[in-house]
């Protein structure tokens, strides 16, 4: 339950105009919440009512008290600042290719990618994140069958020469 202080406080508020006037749907639960907490109904009983914890209708209800209506809003998320900017995105495509060229043998890996994001461009990326960049880029990050730095080129093409169907390193049925 309320104090009479915060059920006094909400008693100047009309929760359920402002709800249904409102067309954000996350700000419009939070107006419900508040408008059942006017009623006298405790944080469980919103909760259940909402579908929600009772613990999330208290936080609801401490930004309220902080912040009044404006603190019911949509609070920004910590990523939305890391994304890579679009006039860096070219930079981003050559940056990449030139990380899988000097690399001697092996794949570049999402890891690597991370790092890569984070030393040249100051943008902290998850591993989910770094495959969505990708992928909204359009860049395929998978090559084919990497190449060993150890691989001897004319030795491979001589054993491919001696090799014939059906020797005894093919297996036999």
């Amino acid at each position: 339950m309320l104090t009479p202080e915060a059920l006094q406080r909400l008693q100047r508020y009309n929760f359920d105009l402002l709800a249904r006037e409102e067309p954000n749907g996350r700000r419009r639960l939070r107006y419900i919440a508040l408008a059942h907490l006017k009623d006298g109904k405790s944080y469980t009983e919103v909760a259940a009512a909402l579908r929600t914890t009772r613990h999330t209708v208290a936080r609801w209800e401490r930004w309220f008290e902080r912040d009044g209506l404006k603190g019911l809003g949509s609070k920004p998320r910590y990523w939305c600042n890391q994304r890579l900017p679009r006039e860096q995105e070219e930079a981003f495509r050559v940056a990449i290719e030139q990380l899988q060229q000097e690399r001697a043998g092996g794949r570049i890996r999402g890891e690597d990618i991370r790092q890569l994001l984070a030393q040249q461009f100051d943008v902290a990326y998850s591993l989910n994140g770094v495959y969505e960049l990708l992928k909204r880029l359009g860049i395929v990050w998978i090559s084919a069958r990497s190449r060993s730095p150890y691989a001897d080129p004319v030795k491979q093409a001589a054993f491919q020469k001696k090799r014939t169907p059906g020797s005894a390193s093919s297996p036999a049925r």
